[in-house]
């Protein structure tokens, strides 16, 4: 693996993450798992925006407001309708990120919409990035049957997982829903989370309930040179064997991303 791979076409550029997930011009592109939804959002955000597109950025769970602000405009309502024209207002409005959501439940959270509307706000942008799943800030986690709420509109959706659960034990330090990442994995609870654990907690949760023709990816965060590259090689030839064709490495979450790998 090397890290900035080079596009091809465009010698000397080091490879987006936007570009290493596959991510095109009307997309609807759905994050699921945890540790590093946010944050591959936000970074995905900037990229295309930086190109010059349009990104509407949707959760259908919650997002923090802090973050909601670092993409663009955010406006909110519990009516469809009214949603989708201040989504549209605020984009003619000379913003290129809007943030939707269907009201504040604190000062710093904001709360999803319903996954079913997505298609109806998706013609507003460019690219529509939506957070669509809660992981309470584990790296990596167990999906319930009701999880994650996917929009029907989704054209790719993203398992994301951070390479610090590797070899941690199963607990709720380490994991959101613990028993249920037992029951799918076969790791008790106290013991080490394995490779092939951590592929299936993505595989076989986070991607169990993709939309009918929708892509799919893996997004593994928290990699850098080193132990926890080695560890995420081990990991992704496990999404391998899953059919989990596309995984990409990324050293996010950190505050300066300076890695985006593809095996």
């Amino acid at each position: 693996m090397s890290k900035g791979a080079q596009v091809p076409g465009r010698e000397g550029e080091v490879l987006k993450l936007h570009e290493a997930l596959g991510i095109l011009p009307g997309d609807v592109t759905s994050f699921v798992g945890a540790g590093g939804k946010s944050s591959a959002i936000l970074i995905i955000a900037e990229e295309l925006m930086e190109e010059g597109k349009t990104v509407l950025a949707v959760p259908t769970t919650k997002m923090f407001t802090n973050e909601a602000e670092k993409i663009g405009s955010l406006v909110t309502s519990e009516d469809a309708g009214e949603l989708s024209s201040k989504a549209k207002e605020a984009f003619s409005g000379g913003s290129s990120g809007v943030v939707v959501g269907s009201g504040l439940l604190s000062k710093n959270r904001l709360g999803g919409v319903e996954p079913d509307i997505v298609s109806s706000l998706a013609p507003l942008a460019d690219v529509v990035l939506v957070e669509a799943d809660g992981s309470r800030r584990r790296p990596i986690k167990g999906t319930a049957e009701y999880e994650p709420p996917l929009p029907d509109a989704a054209t790719l959706v993203v398992a994301v997982g951070n390479i610090g659960a590797f070899g941690m034990p199963v607990d709720e330090e380490h994991v959101h829903r613990p028993e249920v990442f037992s029951e799918l994995t076969g790791i008790d609870s106290g013991q080490s989370i394995t490779a092939r654990a951590f592929a299936l907690a993505l595989g076989k949760g986070s991607l169990a309930r993709v939309p009918v023709g929708a892509r799919t990816a893996a997004l593994i965060t928290g990699v850098h040179p080193g132990k926890s590259m080695a560890d995420a090689s081990v990991v992704t030839r496990e999404l391998w064997r899953l059919g989990i064709k596309k995984v990409v490495l990324s050293s996010l979450p950190d505050e300066s991303p300076g890695g985006v790998w593809i095996p």
